[in-house]
């Protein structure tokens, strides 16, 4: 009989106790791996040079942009090679992280994996009555290797 490691018993009653962690019930930790980028931050613009974030050049490929100082917490992701997508991070059921699992192209919370919306920002699960609002879904537009998100109210 093997010994039983604890990233094998972490998976097995994760999956059995209904997925505490989104990495756990895809088998992997990589989905809660999500790199935090540099953008530039103007008044209802955030910029990303994909040549500078070679981390979004693969399809599947997600990545963070956090502004502590402008409340700013903004997922995005590649979901195929001509679409990028970006939505706020913050889990509108209870306030953790989220992060894409391209298998599923859903967003999922990482905290407890209850909570999971599409990619346009929809909830489609939620773990009790009180269905929690959809994330917020921004205007990403692509001109040569920069991304444009338009995030409206940003000073």
């Amino acid at each position: 009989m093997s010994p039983v490691t604890r990233r094998g018993w972490l998976r097995s009653t994760a999956l059995f106790a209904g997925a505490p962690c989104a990495c756990f019930a895809q088998a992997s930790n990589e989905c809660c791996t999500v790199p935090e980028v540099s953008a530039v931050i103007k008044p209802g613009f955030v910029t990303l040079d994909l040549d500078r974030t070679p981390a979004l050049h693969r399809t599947g490929a997600a990545v963070k942009i956090i502004d502590t100082d402008r409340k700013l917490q903004i997922l995005v992701a590649r979901p195929d090679a001509h679409t990028f997508v970006a939505l706020d991070q913050k889990c509108t059921h209870g306030g953790g992280a989220l992060t894409y699992v391209h298998r599923h192209k859903h967003l999922y919370c990482t905290c407890w994996g209850h909570a999971k919306f599409a990619l346009d920002g929809s909830v489609l699960r939620w773990p009790n009555k009180q269905t929690p609002r959809p994330l917020r879904a921004y205007d990403v537009e692509r001109k040569g290797s920069l991304l444009e998100i338009r995030v409206e109210g940003l000073a």
